[in-house]
């Protein structure tokens, strides 16, 4: 049993929006609080930040451990990056710690991963280690972790060391194309989801370069092959299916058939549900895994105890 009188307090702290964990003493999950107190909105100023979610919470003190942008360059303080010869089991070792400026408060940071591939194009990632961490400690096995958002993160896993990271600005781009610029105009206001057309999308992946395609979508709806109402829907496909061509050809090119293992999803549902039905039209299998339950298991390992679930 954990002796420490203080709390335990993991925080998920992103560019938009932050997600707290608290923990009693003996690693019982207390309350689960979440809020738009991202980074953006925080504007510097983490330690006033941090003494309003402490207040909210009633502590009056905690061992504090955070993880996601509050470590870049443009968070609290930037944590450095670990490479990739760094195994994942390594992580609660490397847990880099600050001056919180509060009293009874310690407060560490989970340091991202760098990697550079062969051709020396680096790519990076910061929280999604966490995530990916908890997952391997509830068993998820090696290979490719997908970690959807504004920036989908690709990772494979290897005997618990991460062999390389794929970025791609997948829902970014969805948000800037579809309320910008020519795309916009013929984007029906009502964007629900429509399979037939999401698939569509997928299948002109294959089909060319991507920005060709994108134009494409826009000479569907004006040439009355498409409704606009589809427009959405063809988009988002379009570029997840991007991301899946990419991903299938690094497969291809390197270690094919031993990397046919399941793809390991991390997501809301909405997004995984989107991501596991292309992957699984593409003959890929699945297995979703929810954002709280491996968070909550990387704490378990991070705090080095086990966290129960009340």
């Amino acid at each position: 049993m954990n002796t420490t009188t203080r709390p335990l307090l993991g925080i998920d702290w992103g560019t938009s929006n932050r997600r707290a964990y608290l923990l009693d003493g003996d690693g019982r999950l207390v309350r689960q609080h979440d809020d738009d107190s991202g980074i953006l909105k925080v504007a510097g100023d983490f330690k006033a930040s941090l003494a309003a979610l402490l207040e909210t919470l009633q502590l009056d003190g905690a061992d504090v451990v955070m993880s996601g942008m509050v470590g870049s360059r443009s968070g609290w303080r930037e944590a450095p990056y670990l490479t990739v010869e760094s195994p994942l089991s390594r992580l609660p070792e490397s847990l880099f710690e600050i001056e919180s400026g509060l009293p009874n408060v310690r407060c560490r940071i989970a340091p991202g991963y760098s990697y550079v591939d062969s051709h020396r194009l680096p790519d990076v990632m910061r929280g999604e280690e966490t995530q990916i961490f908890g997952a391997m400690q509830l068993g998820a096995p090696d290979g490719w972790f997908l970690l959807p958002g504004t920036h989908s993160k690709w990772v494979r896993v290897n005997g618990g060391v991460i062999g390389e990271i794929v970025t791609f600005m997948t829902g970014e781009l969805y948000g800037l194309m579809s309320k910008q610029g020519t795309l916009s105009k013929v984007i029906s206001d009502s964007q629900a989801s429509v399979p037939e057309a999401f698939d569509a999308g997928l299948q002109a992946a294959r089909r060319g370069a991507f920005t060709h395609m994108a134009f494409c979508c826009r000479a569907l709806v004006v040439t009355d092959r498409m409704p606009p109402e589809h427009t959405a829907s063809y988009l988002s496909g379009l570029l997840i299916g991007t991301e899946l061509h990419d991903i299938a050809q690094r497969t291809t090119e390197g270690n094919g058939s031993s990397e046919r293992m399941p793809v390991q999803i991390i997501g809301s549902s909405s997004l995984a549900t989107r991501y596991r039905n292309a992957l699984e039209s593409w003959g890929l299998a699945t297995r979703v895994w929810q954002p709280d339950d491996v968070y909550l298991s990387a704490l378990a390992a991070l705090f080095n105890q086990k966290v129960q679930s009340t």
